[in-house]
């Protein structure tokens, strides 16, 4: 299951390739097969999620927990994807960043 991030960890970084190389027909292409996996994860965590409870039910808390955390840890891999990408090293600044501070003039 977590391979599924890995995977949707690669097609975000091939998205990006694309984008900047403005390939907007290939983008599109992994667009769609970003939407796939991240509907199959949430499958998976949703079935995680009710086995968990299912198991705590019956009184079976070990694996339970573990079927919860696998839950948890699925989401948490989602969830930073879905996080806008860290800007890259060296990256320019837009002119609004860039702006100088201004400053306060004393004594009058």
């Amino acid at each position: 299951m977590h391979d599924r991030i890995a995977e949707l960890r690669g097609l975000r970084t091939e998205h990006a390739i694309h984008t900047q190389s403005r390939d907007s027909d290939r983008a599109g292409q992994v667009e769609a097969a970003i939407a796939r996996a991240v509907t199959a994860v949430d499958a998976d965590i949703e079935h995680l999620e009710n086995e968990a409870a299912d198991l705590a039910e019956r009184g079976q808390h070990f694996p339970a927990a573990d079927r919860a955390e696998a839950a948890r840890l699925l989401r948490a891999g989602l969830d930073e994807l879905r996080l806008p990408a860290p800007a890259k090293r060296g990256a320019k600044q837009t002119a609004a960043a860039a702006a100088p501070a201004e400053t306060a003039k004393g004594g009058e």
